[in-house]
């Protein structure tokens, strides 16, 4: 009989209703395997262990009380370590920055915690979510990236530490994590989610999504945590102007930007994609060929300066009087920040718009796309968290993606597609993620 812990957040909460599995149960199956792995995997910042308990048998007493219980009562959840849980540290990942207690959380924390969700404690992030890497190591093989920069986030859901968890987003940082670790992660369109009491890595790129394991555990979530009027960007005016939807059921139209995915990919991803394309087809989808190589590129160039100029903006200060206790990545990108003019970065922010514009009409035709999460699956080494290219164009766009795993490489790690839609279409992207989550099991999960 498995451990409670491997449960997804739907299967826990109906058995936590019916008394068939008890809060404290659930809670203490996390903790036990944290305690087993955490001295290897090293995805914690910190594990509030007693508070977590605390707040179990509370859960318990309420359904036996037969108290109204919210979407996600009882489930124990990991938060990463740039985003404020009150009465919890906030380290961010790095010695330069002022570690304090937070006295408030964090709207997204909160919507949780209103909802029953437990939180177990902070999880790994690289350096203010940059791409110096975490101590985290890939559950899978520890000898490889976990990806980031929510490390911890993708690496404790995967190795059953916790059944969901918060992580952000500039480039990559949810969906190469969720990619590498072989679960399913989230970037809504921008701002659905508060950014309050996040610490900023750049402000008009930044985003908040959940991990879980699976895709109705990942919608239960965004559910929850979006926000009933999201902050807007660029030529964005208003949710409803966006929600448009094809398909009211498959078969659906799936992009497939296969130029892009044969000039970035390993060849062996290359083949899965294709493959992957097959069998979406054969299930009665219909496989359009999209093409935005040269839009994807110069998006990745501009986000570049966009991320760096407002990385630096913020750490200004902070790096003008302790620069050397930045470790090193990040280091080169604010000292690069520091030197963008003004008018290189409005004209970035322009280019910004026009990709945000190409990519609208290019999904006109479909209902979403797809691409590989990653170019490969989690390469050898813990000195890089891997390549980001195939997630930029969504975080650049900040138009909604999933990322759910696809299968196993020739080594045994997991490998992932994204699924990208335009603005504001989360349900339908969710729809569909689904749909193409049946056709591509993934019984597996890490070995100790």
């Amino acid at each position: 009989m498995s451990e409670p812990r491997s449960l997804s957040i739907s299967e826990a909460s109906k058995q936590i209703r019916t008394g068939e599995l008890s809060t404290v149960e659930l809670v203490s199956s996390c903790l036990e395997k944290i305690d087993r792995r955490e001295g290897t995997i090293h995805a914690w910042a910190e594990v509030y262990r007693e508070q977590a308990m605390k707040m179990a048998h509370k859960c318990d007493k309420d359904v036996s009380a037969d108290k109204p219980l919210g979407s996600m009562h009882g489930i124990p959840i990991g938060v990463k370590d740039i985003i404020d849980v009150k009465d919890m540290w906030t380290r961010a990942g790095c010695t330069v920055y002022p570690p304090r207690i937070a006295s408030s959380d964090a709207p997204a924390v909160t919507r949780l915690r209103t909802a029953g969700a437990i939180i177990l404690g902070k999880t790994e992030t690289t350096a203010f979510a940059n791409n110096d890497p975490a101590p985290t190591k890939n559950p899978w093989n520890i000898a490889h990236t976990p990806g980031g920069s929510s490390s911890g986030s993708g690496a404790a859901v995967a190795d059953r530490m916790c059944l969901a968890a918060l992580g952000t987003q500039t480039g990559g940082s949810i969906l190469r994590p969720a990619a590498y670790n072989g679960i399913v992660g989230l970037k809504p369109t921008y701002g659905e989610i508060s950014l309050k009491r996040v610490i900023p890595v750049s402000w008009t790129l930044d985003h908040i999504g959940p991990h879980a394991k699976r895709v109705e555990d990942v919608k239960i979530l965004f559910n929850l945590l979006k926000e009933d009027r999201p902050e807007l960007f660029a030529h964005m005016t208003t949710r409803a102007n966006h929600d448009r939807q094809r398909a009211e059921h498959a078969p659906f139209q799936l992009g497939f930007f296969r130029n892009f995915c044969e000039q970035e990919a390993s060849s062996a991803m290359t083949t899965h994609l294709e493959s992957i394309c097959q069998v979406f087809e054969k299930a009665g989808a219909h496989i359009v060929i999209l093409d935005l190589s040269k839009a994807f590129t110069r998006a990745a160039a501009a986000h570049r300066v966009i991320m760096d100029t407002e990385l630096s903006t913020y750490h200004q200060d902070l790096f003008g009087r302790l620069p050397e206790q930045y470790p090193p990545n990040i280091r080169a990108r604010i000292e690069k920040g520091l030197t963008i003019y003004g008018h290189e970065y409005m004209r970035a922010i322009h280019q910004r718009i026009t990709f945000q514009q190409e990519l609208s009409e290019a999904l006109t035709s479909v209902d979403a796309a797809i691409l590989p999460t990653a170019p490969s699956s989690a390469p050898a080494g813990l000195e890089s968290t891997g390549s980001p290219v195939f997630c930029v164009p969504w975080s650049m766009s900040g138009f909604p993606v999933i990322t759910i795993p696809s299968g196993l490489d020739d080594n045994g790690l997991p490998i992932a597609i994204e699924i990208g839609a335009k603005p504001y279409c989360e349900e339908k992207l969710l729809e569909i993620a689904a749909w193409c989550e049946q056709l591509l099991p993934f019984p597996f999960s890490p070995t100790e």
